[in-house]
C-alpha cells in the first residue's frame, strides 16, 4: 500500500499485536492504553495483560532473560496466561503490546501466530527514524549494564557486523527485515507499519501514532491520551555517563547481573527517570559519520518496507530524515550541582531498591511506570529485595554453613537454661 494510507478499522474479532520495536514510542502508547482501560472496554477494545505491557510473556517467546524473573527466562505460564486472557475476552478487538516481541526468532514468531490464531491476528510495527533511535538504544543498553561509550558503541553497531552489539541492534532495527519476518508468518495483508515523527521524539509524533491506533481499533478520536509521566523521557548525557561509571565499578567488584538488575534497573535508573534535568543539561549527540550511515541504511529500509506489500500509515520518507540541528545552548548549567544531584538520586534509588527503606513511605515508587507492576491504583509495585552487598561477596555454600552454625548456636543457647532449671 502507498505511503499515508489511512488506517481502515480492523475487522471484529481482530487480535492486534503491537511488536514495537524498542525506542519507537512504545512508552507513550502503552501508557495511554493502560491508563484508559475502562474507556477502551466501553468501546469494545480489551488491552491484554495486567500491566502497562506483558513483557514477561514476550520474553518467554524470545527466550530472553528478564529482570522481572530474577535474570532468567520467565516461566511458560506467563505466555499461557496471556493467551488464555486473549481467548476469554469477549471484546470486539484485543490489543497485545510489547517491544519484547521484536526480539523473537522465526520459531517464536510461528508460536505466537499459532497460539493467537493467524486468521484473527494483525501485526502492527511502529517506527521512528533510525537516527533518533541510536542514542535512545545506547542509553537503554547502558541501563542494562553496558560500559561502552557512545562513540565505541556506534563503532560496534556500524563496523562490527558479527559482534553481539551489532547483531542485537540490527535484529530489532533493520526494520524492513523485522517487517518481512512477521509478514512471512501472517501474510503482508495482516501487517501495518505506523510511521512516527521525523525528529528525536515529541508529542506530535506520539499523537500521530495514537490517532492511527484509534482508527485501526474503531475508537473515538481522543480516547488514547498519554500519561503525564516524568519518567517517560530520555536520560541526559551526564545521567547516562554516571550510570556507565557505576557499571564499570560494579563489574570491577565482580558482582552479579541479578544484583545489578535489582539495584539499578529497579533503583538507580528508575529514580533517575523521575529526576527533572537542569536547564541546559547536555543531551546525547550523534556524530555526523554515524548520522550519514544511519541515513543510508534508512533509505534501504524504506525501499524494503515499500516493497513488502504491507499497510503503511504515515510518511515512510520521514524515516530517512535526521535530527534537527541543535542550537547552541543559551543557558549554562551548574555542572557540579548537576553531578551531585545525579549521584544523590542514584544512591537513593539503590537504597529504595535494596529494601533498607522497607515500610517507609516513598513518593518515588508511586511515580515509576513499572511495566510488570501491580494494576490496582494506589498500590505500590513489589520492591525487588536484594541481599546486602556484603553477602553478595559470600559464596552460597559458605553462607549455608554460616546459617547452619548460627541456627545450632541459637538452639543450644535456648536449651542450656532449660537444662539448668531441671
Amino acid at each position: 500500500m502507498s505511503d499515508g494510507d489511512a488506517g481502515a478499522v480492523l475487522p471484529t474479532g481482530t487480535r492486534l499485536l503491537h511488536i514495537g520495536p524498542p525506542e519507537s514510542g512504545m512508552g507513550a502508547l502503552q501508557g495511554a492504553f493502560h491508563a484508559h482501560r475502562g474507556e477502551l472496554e466501553g468501546q469494545g477494545v480489551h488491552y491484554a495483560g495486567p500491566n502497562r505491557q506483558p513483557l514477561a510473556a514476550a520474553h518467554v517467546i524470545s527466550g530472553t532473560p528478564s529482570p522481572y524473573a530474577n535474570g532468567k527466562v520467565p516461566p511458560e505460564r506467563r505466555w499461557r496466561d496471556l493467551v488464555r486472557e486473549v481467548e476469554q475476552s469477549t471484546a470486539a478487538r484485543v490489543v497485545i503490546s510489547s517491544e519484547g516481541f521484536a526480539d523473537a526468532e522465526p520459531a517464536g514468531i510461528e508460536r505466537v501466530v499459532r497460539d493467537l490464531d493467524r486468521s484473527r491476528l494483525h501485526v502492527v510495527v511502529t517506527l521512528r527514524p533510525l537516527a533518533a533511535i541510536l542514542p535512545s538504544q545506547w542509553q537503554q543498553d547502558v541501563q542494562a549494564g553496558m560500559v561502552l561509550a557512545y562513540a565505541d558503541w556506534l563503532e560496534a553497531v556500524f563496523n562490527e557486523p558479527a559482534g553481539k552489539v551489532s547483531t542485537t541492534f540490527w535484529h530489532r532495527h533493520r526494520h524492513d527485515r523485522l517487517v518481512a519476518r512477521w509478514a512471512a508468518a501472517v501474510g503482508p495483508d495482516r501487517v501495518s507499519v505506523i510511521v512516527g515523527d521525523a525528529g528525536q521524539g515529541g508529542a506530535e509524533g506520539s499523537d500521530r501514532q495514537l490517532r492511527a491506533f484509534e482508527e485501526l481499533l474503531g475508537l473515538a478520536t481522543g480516547t488514547l491520551v498519554p500519561e503525564a509521566n516524568p519518567g517517560d523521557r530520555s536520560l541526559t548525557l551526564p545521567e547516562v555517563e554516571s550510570l556507565r561509571a557505576f557499571n564499570a565499578a560494579f563489574r570491577a567488584e565482580g558482582l552479579g547481573t541479578r544484583l545489578y538488575d535489582r539495584v539499578v534497573h529497579f533503583g538507580a535508573a528508575a529514580l533517575l527517570l523521575q529526576r527533572t534535568p537542569a536547564e541546559g543539561e547536555p543531551r546525547i549527540e550523534t556524530p555526523d559519520w554515524a548520522l550519514e550511515r544511519a541515513a543510508s541504511t534508512a533509505r534501504d529500509i524504506v525501499d524494503g518496507i515499500r516493497g513488502a506489500g504491507v499497510r503503511i500509515i504515515g510518511d515512510l520518507h520521514a524515516l530517512t530524515v535526521g535530527p534537527a540541528a541543535r542550537a547552541s545552548a543559551a543557558t549554562t548549567y551548574d555542572v557540579d550541582a548537576t553531578w551531585a544531584d545525579i549521584g544523590a538520586t542514584m544512591a537513593l534509588g539503590i537504597v529504595l531498591a535494596s529494601g533498607l527503606a522497607r515500610g517507609e513511605a516513598s513518593k518515588a515508587w508511586s511515580q515509576i511506570p513499572w511495566p510488570d507492576g501491580p494494576l490496582a491504583a494506589g498500590r505500590r509495585p513489589p520492591r525487588a529485595r536484594v541481599e546486602p552487598l556484603e553477602l553478595a561477596r559470600v559464596s552460597t555454600p559458605l553462607l549455608g554453613l554460616i546459617l547452619a552454625r548460627r541456627f545450632l548456636a541459637a538452639a543450644g543457647s535456648r536449651l542450656r537454661p532449660a537444662r539448668r532449671a531441671s
